[in-house]
């Protein structure tokens, strides 16, 4: 997505504002500055949530990302990961409503030590390379 940085003129109005991006191409912007039409810009991966689990706290309920809307324009894939060891527990896809496809109720883990658990949002480039937030 464009950086609301980046326009040139903009154009106010009671539901937000239109600009006019310095490269010429033409951003909607809702009231809370989100752009609501495909702004030409690139995705940008991102942590949607963070849990620790452990055997205290073994379970992470995932129904609140179980949603439409819930990622950002232009995401194309999700995962769950733990961040320490770099291990892979789920994946998937982002539908055109935004939402998570098959991402399940909740991740159990079976360890006793702390695991750094994150849901992370990627992006797909032109190649199908996905390329993911840094860990």
């Amino acid at each position: 997505m464009s950086d609301k940085n980046d326009r040139g003129k903009i154009t106010l109005l009671a539901k937000g504002y239109i600009g006019v991006l310095k490269g010429g191409m033409i951003a909607a912007y809702n009231k809370d500055g989100e752009c609501t039409t495909c702004c030409g810009g690139d995705c940008k991966p991102y942590v949607l949530a963070r849990k620790t689990t452990n055997s205290q706290e073994p379970v992470w309920d995932l129904t609140p990302y179980q949603r439409p809307g819930i990622a950002k324009k232009l995401s194309t894939h999700w995962r769950i990961i733990e961040r320490s060891y770099r291990l892979q527990y789920g994946f998937g896809t982002i539908n055109d409503e935004r939402e998570l496809v098959a991402l399940p109720n909740q991740f159990r883990t079976s360890y006793s030590y702390n695991g750094y658990m994150e849901l992370q949002i990627g992006c797909e480039d032109e190649n199908g390379n996905i390329e993911w937030p840094s860990l």
